[in-house]
């Protein structure tokens, strides 16, 4: 494949993962989340499918490690094998901003949101199962992994709105 050929490969994962990945978690953060907290024990049964079943967790970490992956590709390629002289103008410096801001997203998805995310699904589950109402302990760990994801998932979403900003203003800022 010509190095213009790989370049546009680059670009294509790098866009349509990237809009999957940010437009993924905002409506996941923005909608699904919140609801999900209001409805309590009753969300339970949707969330273990798009958690346990449909593995939203995975599919966004994917598309963020594809993001990542390829954006260090097209770094590589306009900084000319990461020369410093061109990192360090407007335009390397706001790509370079960029990436960190993903990468630190990307970094919290896998410590905090998909591990938090799948012990919240596989309770739920649990709770299914019962039949019945959560126990008192249940009920307790639901709230408090509700609660840490709930501390997480607002910065992960400035941090990929703000990401997204850099990467698409990086090429006009002198």
């Amino acid at each position: 494949m010509s190095s213009t050929g790989v370049l546009l490969l680059l670009r294509l994962v790098h866009i349509l993962s990237g809009v999957f990945w940010v437009g993924g978690f905002l409506l996941f953060a923005r909608f699904i989340f919140p609801s999900a907290r209001a409805l309590g024990p009753a969300a339970g049964p949707f969330m273990e499918q798009l958690v346990g079943v449909r593995k939203l967790p995975n599919a966004l970490i994917s598309c963020g490690v594809l993001t990542i992956l390829s954006g260090i590709g097209l770094y590589a390629h306009d900084s000319a094998g990461f020369r410093s002289e061109w990192m360090s103008s407007s335009t390397g410096t706001v790509f370079g901003l960029g990436a960190l801001m993903a990468i630190t997203a990307l970094v919290i998805g896998v410590t905090v949101n998909a591990p938090v995310a799948r012990r919240l699904s596989a309770l739920s589950g649990q709770v299914q199962s019962q039949g019945g109402p959560p126990t008192p302990e249940q009920a307790g760990e639901m709230q408090r992994l509700q609660q840490r994801l709930g501390a997480v998932v607002p910065v992960v979403m400035v941090l990929l709105l703000l990401a997204t900003v850099a990467m698409a203003l990086a090429r006009y800022v002198t």
